[in-house]
């Protein structure tokens, strides 16, 4: 495809791809909300979640049909007369005294099950038999869920059970089943990475249908990459003749860095500059496709709680009110920061480091004062 014919064909795949995703068939991202939250790899929440529905009198609507289900599936007796215990975090003291707790142990008249749960982490040390001394004499199973295949290296009397097999023991779900229930299994199907692997959904699909095409536009970004990082070197080597300041370049493999700073900006190990920065992974991205600009400060661990960061925040936020630097990001060193893009998309690279030199400029201007008021005091 010759270029005079590129914008006109992007346009179309642009236009495809946005009927897909109007349609609700474009997927990306977390696809429950356990993943938005960040649980469904966190033992503590997803086993509440197993313990909750193991409950028959829970609010899921499944009556005993998970309880039942997980104990016919180990081979134990389950009377439906009995009152069904669940118990969570069970502790027990040893004769040394050293603590142990059962991630859950659920007991049905007079058969006890306890499940130690893992999600990434396998076992270690020797819980699975501090768990057995202290429990053994009740408990007519020992069981190790786990999101992986049998253990090797679990003691005798111990027996492994995939969190998927779970999943499956509940499927197909009855009708009453609430929501919760529902989230849950999809959820831990999800971590089920083979299935993960195997789906081919409409995006997938729109690749396929036009992988060449997009191939050739992907490897148009690495010199487009190249073309602004030259060129921001080029005109930010003006910042060398600034007598009054240090002029640092500092270029490691993802996060190239300008450091416009005086010696004197140091309190300890603390250091702090006026930057310029950009995410090479993620430049020309919808991730973050521009550099930054802003106040950095290096040097000191966690310094989102680092009381000389988050005072140094604070003596600056009026200043740079007027510069118009409203984000922060404490964590990563960046007490006031703003994206710089250029003015024009026809404007790149040249206009763009045009505005990256004049944020440098104006941030020094305002804050270089201040900053000594600051570093002396």
């Amino acid at each position: 495809m010759i270029v005079e014919q590129w914008e006109s064909r992007l346009n179309d795949l642009a236009a495809e791809a946005a009927w897909i995703k109007g349609d609700g068939r474009w997927h990306r991202g977390p696809r429950t909300l356990l993943q938005v939250l960040n649980l469904h790899q966190m033992e503590l929440p997803m086993v509440a979640l197993l313990g909750w529905m193991l409950e028959p009198e829970g609010y899921h609507g499944l009556g005993n049909y998970v309880v039942r289900g997980l104990f016919e599936e180990l081979g134990l007796p389950f009377d439906r007369s009995a009152r069904v215990y669940v118990s969570r975090e069970e502790l027990r003291v040893a004769p040394c005294g050293k603590v142990t707790r059962a991630d859950l142990v659920v007991r049905v008249g007079k058969v006890c099950l306890l499940l130690e749960a893992k999600i990434n982490a396998k076992q270690h040390g020797d819980q699975c038999r501090r768990l057995q001394q202290l429990w053994g004499d009740e408990a007519n199973a020992l069981v190790y869920l786990t999101r992986y295949k049998a253990e090797s290296s679990l003691p005798a009397g111990w027996r492994s059970l995939t969190w998927r097999r779970v999943s499956d023991l509940m499927t197909p779900l009855p009708q009453r089943a609430s929501a919760g229930v529902r989230e849950f299994v999809e959820t831990v199907q999800i971590l089920d990475t083979q299935e993960r692997a195997s789906m081919l959904d409409e995006k997938t699909q729109f690749y396929l249908r036009h992988w060449s095409l997009l191939s050739e536009w992907a490897a148009l970004r690495s010199d487009a990459m190249h073309s602004i990082e030259s060129t921001l070197i080029a005109a930010t080597a003006s910042f060398e003749r600034y007598a009054e300041a240090e002029w640092i370049f500092r270029p490691p493999q993802r996060f190239p860095t300008f450091e416009l700073r005086r010696p004197s900006w140091q309190r300890g190990d603390l250091r702090a500059a006026i930057a310029l920065q950009w995410d090479r992974d993620k430049l020309l991205t919808d991730a973050g496709p521009w550099p930054y600009v802003g106040v950095r400060v290096t040097g000191v661990p966690h310094r989102a709680k680092s009381p000389l960061v988050l005072s140094l925040a604070k003596e600056l936020e009026q200043a740079v009110k007027e510069l118009d630097w409203p984000e922060k990001d404490l964590s990563n060193g960046w007490l006031w920061w703003r994206r710089v893009e250029p003015a024009y998309v026809d404007d790149v690279p040249d206009g763009l480091a045009s505005a990256c030199c004049s944020q440098l400029h104006r941030g020094w201007r305002f804050l270089s004062s201040r900053m000594d008021e600051l570093f002396t005091t």
